[in-house]
């Protein structure tokens, strides 16, 4: 029989919060020290559902669309976001928004805060 070694790797599972629109994972949780990022997480959105309607009072927000498509309304605005078409997105502190999905298929999305001054 083989020498049996403990793994080098570890699983951590995480909380997922899950609800009817899907589920919300921030996979930094653990972690002391993220340095200048913080508050990542990972989220679905089930088709017709809606996320958000804050603003962040400190941190500037990114999102990445990880699978489907949904829309960022901001400021009397509609940005769409497709992971067809990668990119991230910034939202500046103070700015309030709201994710919706308005297609028939899921989305995830993946969202991290920063201090970092971006265009």
């Amino acid at each position: 029989m083989a020498n049996r070694r403990e793994s080098p790797l570890n699983n951590q599972l995480l909380n997922d919060h899950r609800d009817e629109r899907g589920f919300v994972v921030n996979p930094f949780e653990h972690l002391a020290d993220t340095g200048s990022i913080s508050n990542c997480h990972a989220f679905s959105m089930e088709p017709g559902s809606t996320r958000g309607g804050h603003a962040h009072s400190s941190r500037n927000e990114q999102v990445l669309v990880l699978a489907g498509t949904i829309e960022v309304e901001y400021n009397n605005f509609t940005t769409t976001l497709t992971a067809a078409a990668p990119s991230i997105l910034t939202i500046h502190k103070q700015v309030k928004h709201t994710f919706r999905n308005s297609s028939n298929y899921p989305a995830v999305v993946l969202c991290w805060s920063s201090e970092r001054d971006e265009e």
